[in-house]
This record gives C-alpha cells, structure tokens and sequence, in this order.
C-alpha cells in the first residue's frame, strides 16, 4: 500500500479519483486543493507519490512539481491536464521534472497503472542507491584487505630472495633498464650458454650477462614492464625457451626461463593435427553437401546432352537445317553450352572427391592406398596456387599399393608440392617446372617431386627436416611441414629424403614398402554403351529430385524404378523383388542405406547380393567398415553415367 497525495480544485474530481482508487487498489489517497496546502503536507507525511492538476488557483501544479523535487529529490509527481492542452503541457512536464502526466477524462485503470509504474520506478531508484551505498563500503573495505596484501607480499618478497635457487627454471630479477640484478644458478647456466658460438647474438666483449641482458631487453622494453608478456625464443642451435615477464615493485621485472624445445615440439604438432582434423571435418562437410545437387545436375546436363543429340539427329534426317541454317548454328551452340557445363560439373565431382579423400585424416594407418591417387588429390587441390607458378609434368607409374592413411599421404605431398612451388620465386609457367613421378622399386613405392629452382644451400640442408627452420616469411611458413611429413613417412615404415644442388633445383623423395600379398593397382575397361543389356534396375534415395536425374540417366539404357526413402522401398520388397540392382543411399533420415540393407539380407538374402550404394561421404566408422566389406558395391556422388552403367554390368556379372 502507497500513499498518495491527490492536489485538485474540485471535490467532485477528488472523490472520483478517491473512488477509482478504493475500487482497484489498496493506495490511500489524502486530497488538498490548493498548491500551498499541497506543500504543507507534504513537508508533515512523507508521501510515495503525488497526483498534482496543472491549473491550480494559487500555485500552479507544474510550480507544485518544482518545489515538491527540491524538498525530497526524485519525488515522482503524475500531472492532471486538459486535453486541449496536452502537447503544451507536456513539454512543460517535462521542464519540471514530472514523472508522468494524465490527460482528462481519467480512466481508472490508465490511472492506477501510470501509479503503479512511478511507484515501481522510484523503488527500483531507491534500491540502486542502496546497493550503490552496500558497494562502496565494500570497495573501502576490499581496499583495505590489499593495503594488508601488499604489506604481506613485501615480506614474501624478502624470503623468496633467499629461496630463489630452488626452482629449476632460470629467474631473472631486472631493474627498469634491463640490467639482471638478481638470477639464480638456472640463470647463471643459462647467461653462460647464451654466450656460447653459435648463439643468437654476441657481443664485442663476450659477456654472458650482456649478451643475455640485451636478449631480454630485446623481447622486453617498456611493455614488458608494464603488462605480464610470454615470448619463444631460441637461445642456441635450436633449442626453444619460454620466457615469462611480469612487474614487480619499483618498476623492476620478474624473468622466468624454461628450456620447452621438446614439449614445444609435441604441443605444435598436436595442434597441426588437431588443426588438420577441423579441417578434414569441414571439407568432410562441404563435399558431402556438394555431393546431392552435383549428382542430379550432372546427370540432368547428361540427360540434357542426350536429348540434343537426338534432336540434332533428328532434323538432319528431315533435313530442317536446309531450310532454316540458323536452327543449326542455335543448336550447336546450346550443345556446345551444355557440353562445357558438364566439364565444369566433372571438375567440381573431381574436387569433391578430392575433399573426401583428404577429409579422412582418422583413416587406419594399415589401410591400403593408392599413392597415385594421393598424388592426384594433392594436384587438384593445389590447382589454382600451382597453375600460375609452374608448368607440371606428371609420370605417375606405380602399380603396387602401400599400407598408409590415403589422407595423411595427401598431407606429405601437398607440403612437398607447396615447398617445391615457394622455391620458384619467380612467376614464369613456362620455365618453372614441377616434375612428379612415381614408380615401384622392387619391394617399394617410390614419389619423386622434383623442381628446376635455385636449388637448396648446402649450409642449410642438413636442417631442412628440423622443427621450426624454414627460410620462408611468416606469413607462408612456420617450419613444420617437413618435419610432420618426414614423421607420416617413418610412421608408414618408409623415408623421405632430398638432394640438391645450387642453381639445379631439388628432389624429395618418398620411398614407402609395398604391400606384399596385395594385388597391383588395375585399370578397368569399360564397356561399350551397346553390349549394356537392359536390366530392371530401382533407385532408393532421400532426394526426389536425385531420383529424378536417375530417372533421365538410365531411361534409355534400363527399365529403372524408383523410391522415395528406405521404408518406402522396404514395402516394395514386400510385394515385388524381380530387381536386377538396386541403387541405395547410404545415409538416409529416419532409415539409413545400411539398416535397409541389413533388413533386406535378413528376410531376402538373394535381393542383399543386388545392392549397390549410393554416398556422398561416409563420416561414422561404422558406415566405412560396412563399406570396406568386400561384397559391398559403391559409387561416390557424384559420378558420371559410364560409371554407374560399368558398376551395374560389374554387379549383375557378380551375382
């Protein structure tokens, strides 16, 4: 309950406001009608609000509102006005600090709602002050707790002087020029080794505390001074520190120093691998989602071609283009149109598949891979750095398979064509060549990458597959690609080397074992489109429009049906399974390809034999163990009509 003072002229208006008040609120109203009387009581009770009319007899209310702010400030005051009146006194309210202001006739529910809300304004006014007051004591007595803080640091301060030799990393206490005042027997090792030959500078007198006073000041400076900083540096060779700076009193600064070369080492190729993994995932992704609308549209650009084939054919038989030589120029020119849409789509299947295979960076290091598709792979993904750079001459001739991750493969020669791109500063296609071979070797798969560059110095050979030495800019490497790829050569059970010689170029060699009791890599003939015989063929898909582009792909070639998702084709297969292949997808909503699958070779194991499926990237283990099955037929999205038509005959041959 509030209380409230109503200031009006007339006693009818103060009883209807009274009434309005009574009827649906608890609010005590107290009624005056002049603004002097208004002032006098409201200096004897202290009021929650005030409802003040503007036209008052003595005092007017605007004039009421003033002085009721000055006796208690933010006081909030509703003013009663005519409508004729309102943009008027309005801006008037506004001038006398009004909380709000009501025009007549009043509504009772408008009233008591304008009420409530200056009412709840001013409590919410009044606890920020509270909690304002709570804070600043607060504040006063936190200020206090650090003066005594600081008086117990000052003394842990002077015992950790006599302390200072029991940590194991080297501690540096510098005064506001950088000199060392205080180090350790760490830091003393650490300032002797500084001034070994060999190290990151030397001085004219050969100092130790000189040389490594000037290092710090070097990565130090006024910044360091005033913000805690963490800087890698490399003291000697090329061992790795850590060093940590922070204030201390009197404007000096802490040094810390810790020999991190090995943990640096495994922390950074954590992190390419952990980066490598985002990147797979994405790439994983993207060339999933590329996969369904690549496939309907290349296979409608092929049904497209198709049919302008035919109609070519069809016009030169009734010899329209005699009569009308313009159709003729108009019709090659769309198949000429469409034939180069389709070479475009086969570049997106081939980079769409190119990110799938590299996307697998978890596949079993034991897997058999093709290095030649690996090679390939690299190629296309680093078409457009390459294109500009070198003209490349490939002579992939390796047959044997080898036991590696196809995507780590990937990994290797995508760094050694990219080391082999940035060695060509020169931007001449061409005259820079990049030479690619590969080749067996007895019992080994042999890659050769080689360039006609400047070639490598022989003062930096020898450190070419250390971590982090690169001769490159920062902002094109960061001294790991060799060293990562010479780890995934070892892993693999082979080796990476390099020889060169200045102004002749270089050549990386990887030499990996060939996987023994494995059969040779193959080409398969494909056959002609006239020795197809006609199949009954049903397409299971997700996609109504992929089924569609089936539809226009293999209608002249197969009597093809379709359906709509797993379950769909499940009550088919209750009524009718006279289906020569059946086209699945492998990952479908509510069904997936798989769980279709392992229903059909339950109930109808004879119909399972005729599977052939369908995906556009297969992410979970599960999927690619299934896929790895050797009596399972698949096709990557998308595909061209000669490969699906191959697998279908290769299919039906196999059953």
């Amino acid at each position: 309950m509030a209380r409230i003072l109503l200031v009006a002229r007339s006693s009818e208006e103060q009883d209807a406001i009274r009434a309005m008040m009574a009827s649906a609120s608890t609010h005590s109203v107290t009624t005056v009608a002049r603004g002097v009387e208004a002032l006098r009581e409201a200096a004897r009770v202290r009021f929650d609000a005030a409802l003040v009319e503007a036209e008052l007899p003595d005092v007017d209310g605007f004039e009421v509102c003033r002085l009721l702010q000055v006796e208690r400030s933010g006081f909030p005051v509703i003013l009663l006005s005519n409508a004729d009146r309102e943009i008027e006194y309005e801006r008037r309210c506004v001038e006398c600090g009004a909380a709000d202001f009501v025009v007549r006739p009043l509504d009772a529910h408008e009233l008591l709602a304008r009420i409530n809300a200056v009412l709840r304004s001013r409590s919410l006014a009044d606890e920020a002050r509270r909690h304002q007051h709570e804070l600043v004591e607060k504040v006063e007595e936190r200020t206090g707790q650090l003066a005594d803080l600081a008086n117990e640091l000052r003394i842990e301060r002077d015992a950790l002087r006599e302390t200072f030799n029991v940590f194991q990393d080297g501690l540096f206490l510098l005064d506001g020029n950088g000199a060392v005042l205080i180090e350790n027997t760490a830091g003393r090792q650490l300032l002797a080794n500084a001034a070994r030959p060999g190290s990151l500078r030397e001085t004219g007198d050969g100092s130790p505390k000189k040389v490594f006073r000037e290092l710090l000041a070097e990565f130090g400076g006024e910044a360091l001074r005033q913000n805690t900083t963490a800087s890698r540096i490399s003291l000697w060779g090329a061992r790795q520190l850590d060093m940590r700076a922070s204030p201390a009193a009197g404007g000096r600064v802490l040094v810390s120093v810790r020999d991190v070369t090995e943990e640096r080492d495994r922390e950074l190729r954590r992190l390419q691998s952990e980066k490598l993994a985002s990147i797979g995932m994405l790439a994983a992704g993207v060339a999933h989602e590329i996969n369904n609308p690549a496939s309907f549209v290349l296979a409608n650009v092929d049904a497209l071609a198709t049919s302008l084939r035919k109609l070519d054919e069809t016009l030169r038989m009734q010899n329209v283009y005699a009569v009308n030589s313009g159709l003729a120029n108009q019709l090659f020119d769309a198949m000429t149109v469409v034939q180069e849409s389709k070479e475009g789509m086969a570049r997106i299947h081939r980079i769409a598949r190119d990110l799938h295979s590299f996307s697998r960076v978890d596949d079993d290091a034991n897997a058999l891979s093709d290095v030649n598709a690996a090679v390939d792979s690299a190629l296309t993904m680093l078409r457009s750095e390459l294109r500009y750079r070198a003209t490349v001459e490939r002579n992939l001739r390796a047959t044997q398979l080898v036991r590696a991750s196809a995507a780590r493969l990937g990994q290797v020669f995508l760094n050694l064509l990219v080391n082999a791109a940035h060695a060509l500063a020169d931007l001449h296609p061409r005259r820079n060549r990049l030479y690619v071979r590969s080749f067996d070797e007895a019992t080994s798969v042999v890659v050769e990458v080689e360039d006609n560059g400047p070639g490598i110095p022989p003062a930096i050979m020898p450190r070419i597959f250390e971590s982090f030495f690169t001769t490159k800019p920062p902002e094109l490497g960061t001294g790991l690609g060799l060293p990562i790829s010479l780890d995934i050569v070892r892993r693999a059970g082979g080796e990476l080397t390099a020889e060169s010689e200045p102004g002749r170029g270089a050549i990386f060699r990887v030499r990996l074992p060939a996987a023994m009791g494995v059969p040779s890599v193959k080409t398969r003939t494909v056959p002609s489109l006239k020795a197809i015989q006609r199949r009954r063929v049903l397409a299971i898909d997700d996609e109504a429009l992929l089924l569609k582009a089936f539809q226009r792909m293999l209608v002249s070639h197969h009597d093809i049906e379709t359906k709509l998702g797993a379950r769909e084709a499940l009550r088919c297969f209750g009524e009718d399974r006279e289906f020569d292949v059946v086209l699945c997808d492998l990952q479908m909503p509510d069904m997936s390809g798989v769980e279709l699958y392992q229903a059909v070779k339950q109930r109808w194991p004879d119909l399972a034999e005729r599977f052939i499926f369908i995906t556009g990237g297969a992410f979970s283990p599960e999927a690619r163990r299934f896929l790895e099955n050797a009596d399972i037929a698949c096709i990557n999205k998308p595909f061209q009509l000669r490969e699906l038509l191959e697998l279908i005959e290769a299919r039906v041959g196999d059953v």
